[in-house]
């Protein structure tokens, strides 16, 4: 195996395989180097930089597509034309969302309302 690899491209390879071993594989170098890489502060702060990137990417593509499912849900769920058990489905899969939304912005306000506290 090389250790002539570049720390970035090491952290691209972490950031595409699912496991330390397939990364280090994926670049030709040891599991070892790779994870004595890891316990370096700035290599560890810059894979997870590199991690934070593409999950931010990917929510940003999730969030994308809310408008247009709910749009099927609601479809699928008023539609006379449609099973019965699909429909129930459906509002059950809209009902499970909208109380999560509640939940997530109940916390939200008391976490607003704890820190307005904590800081004056």
């Amino acid at each position: 195996m090389s250790a002539k690899v570049s720390r970035d491209t090491a952290i691209a390879a972490i950031v595409a395989h699912p496991t330390i071993k397939a990364a280090a594989a994926a670049c030709g170098i040891t599991e070892k180097t790779m994870h004595a890489w890891l316990n370096e502060p700035g290599f560890a702060r810059k894979v997870r930089d590199a991690q934070e990137e593409i999950a931010r990417g990917s929510m940003s593509r999730v969030m994308n597509t809310i408008g247009c499912a709910l749009e099927v849900l609601v479809e699928v769920a008023t539609g006379e034309d449609i099973n019965p058990g699909t429909r129930v489905s459906a509002a059950k899969a809209l009902l499970d969302q909208a109380l999560r939304v509640y939940e997530v912005e109940t916390v939200q306000r008391r976490l607003d309302a704890l820190e307005r506290r904590l800081h004056g």
